[in-house]
């Protein structure tokens, strides 16, 4: 789409960095921000930490980590409505009674002190409603709050909370809702109103819409079907998803991670029942040797996850060398290329399943989560991964939310296009200067080749980098005094920054630097401002930390 189609919402010309805790949206006050603002390295480190000074300054913040205001108030509504007054029991509220249940299990391996029991209510339309799908209907996990920890866990990790938009109609709709509970009969409630019979109904074709925007941006060598398309309501619940239903395929199998992974796949893959999972966490070829060893010694692997390109180190894998270990020991290729995405990469032919997170580049806009599966068409295994996914698939994607991504995803070329090239001059910047040691970048590096190897005609590198400076002093100086919105996510329409290891792998911090990953690296994501302008604002916030003096005492 040319450029009527980018003016659909654009930042401001020159970056700029918001007050803590405001949500990175633009314009501001816009509601289901999934970034919120943190502007110095103190405030990334008070989030992970989930220091008060931080925490009660949120507007929103990214939506698996964080119980955002809406979802909070239907959790609330949910407990004046039981009656529950105890200060010690929290509440988390799914679309999906299995993920509910899900959850009920694994606190209840989990002995604590308190006497309260784990507990799912069911909410939903009365039973002479003859709407479906009930959109207003959801489960509620109540548990005692020493539990809370194991709670969030799932939350973050499997991705199958309620959103925001979500929670705030089933919050319209609650007077409306009776509520049931197999163990505990005063959670057996009536509605207080009586529900009109469409009052829950949502009518939403966006979901065909988006699977074909996705099945034409994934079609290159081979041609995708929007049948070979499945929407998820966060990146995460896809990972999840898929691993779950491969994981089911072959009872007792193994699997394979290589390449820095994000943390969240890396905890999906401990929560399948595989067998065995194996690390190759640097990413190389001397790891894909050792690989390839163990398969010719006997090793069953069932399916190997991998990112192109990582997110973080920026390195590509060799697909086309796992593509020939998979295709020789017969197992499952899943790549997620968040990332780097479609519209820069044609990789389908190497694997046999993509994973994506639509909340990033591909809404660009930071209102609205979302992920996808894109199967292989032309793979050996198409049919039974097919059969497998579709077979667990739960429509919990809530019809708005769709709605919200269709808009956003419609000038996305357009703004890949123009992002790639704001982000080639910040590569060159920071390479020159001397104050940085690394910049990683899929342009350049050791694995630049296999990236380039796998790019589209038209397309580019990428908007992400990562930057190590040699004084991990100067790089948290840099971060505090970079005028860009600051806070997690990336690949939204505006430059924003973040201490990567701050955030994402905290309290294993000193466990990641002999993997390429050292505390103060910061990841850079490169928006749609004005190209010079983002230049200017990086060489002052640069210039800054070169002529800072520190205490060296």
């Amino acid at each position: 789409m040319g450029d009527a189609g980018s003016q659909n919402w654009m930042p401001p010309k020159v970056p700029r960095a918001l007050p803590l805790g405001q949500a990175n949206i633009f314009p501001a006050g816009d509601p289901h921000a999934v970034s919120v603002s943190l502007p110095t390295w103190d405030a990334v480190i008070g989030l992970s930490r989930k220091e008060t000074w931080v925490m009660d300054t949120l507007e929103w913040s990214y939506p698996r980590f964080y119980i955002n205001k809406p979802v909070k108030n239907l959790c609330n509504a949910v407990l004046q409505r039981l009656r529950i007054a105890d200060g010690n029991i929290g509440c988390m509220i799914f679309p999906s009674p299995r993920a509910a249940l899900q959850l009920s299990k694994i606190l209840e391996t989990h002995p604590v002190g308190s006497p309260y029991i784990v507990d799912v209510i069911r909410f939903s339309m009365h039973p002479e409603s003859d709407v479906a799908p009930n959109w207003a209907s959801f489960s509620a996990v109540l548990f005692p709050l020493d539990l809370l920890k194991q709670a969030m866990g799932f939350w973050r990790d499997t991705g199958t909370g309620i959103s925001t938009r979500h929670a705030e109609f089933c919050l319209s709709q609650f007077d409306y809702l009776v509520s049931d509970s197999a163990t505990t009969k005063a959670f057996c409630t009536v509605a207080t109103r009586k529900s009109p019979s469409l009052l829950a109904e949502i009518p939403s074709a966006a979901a065909g819409e988006v699977k074909s925007v996705i099945a034409g941006l994934a079609t290159g060598q081979l041609a995708v079907s929007p049948d070979d398309v499945f929407l998820y309501p966060n990146g995460m619940n896809a990972i999840y998803a898929l691993s779950e239903s491969l994981a089911s395929l072959a009872t007792e199998s193994n699997v394979a991670a290589y390449g820095w992974i994000y943390p969240e796949t890396i905890e999906v893959l401990r929560r399948s029942p595989w067998a065995t999972r194996l690390f190759y966490k640097n990413g190389t070829n001397d790891e894909l040797d050792h690989l390839e060893r163990e398969l010719e010694s006997g090793l069953k692997l069932h399916a190997l996850f991998t990112e192109l390109p990582s997110n973080i180190k920026l390195s590509s894998p060799n697909l086309a060398r796992i593509r020939a270990l998979a295709d020789r020991y017969d197992f499952i290729v899943a790549c997620d290329d968040t990332v780097a995405g479609y519209v820069n990469i044609d990789a389908i032919p190497y694997v046999d399943v993509m994973m994506s997170s639509l909340t990033k580049t591909f809404s660009g806009y930071s209102n609205v989560t979302g992920g996808s599966l894109v199967l292989n068409p032309s793979s050996v295994h198409h049919d039974k991964i097919h059969a497998a996914v579709s077979a667990a698939y739960e429509s919990t994607y809530f019809p708005p939310d769709i709605d919200t991504l269709l808009v956003n995803c419609r000038n996305i070329a357009w703004r890949v296009a123009r992002c790639n090239e704001n982000t080639l001059p910040i590569v060159d910047l920071l390479q020159q200067h001397p104050l940085v040691a690394q910049v990683n970048h899929p342009s350049i590096g050791p694995t630049a080749a296999l990236y380039k190897s796998l790019m589209r005609k038209d397309g580019g590198y990428g908007n992400v980098l990562s930057i190590i400076f040699h004084d991990p002093t100067r790089a948290e100086y840099f971060y505090n005094v970079l005028d860009v919105c600051k806070g997690s996510s990336f690949g939204t329409n505006f430059t924003l920054a973040i201490p990567y290891v701050q955030l994402a792998n905290y309290w294993q911090r000193d466990k990641v630097p002999k993997y390429g990953v050292p505390q103060h690296i910061i990841r850079l994501s490169v928006g749609l401002e004005d190209s010079a302008r983002i230049v200017n604002v990086v060489a002052a916030a640069l210039e800054k930390t070169q002529t800072q003096l520190f205490d060296t005492n």
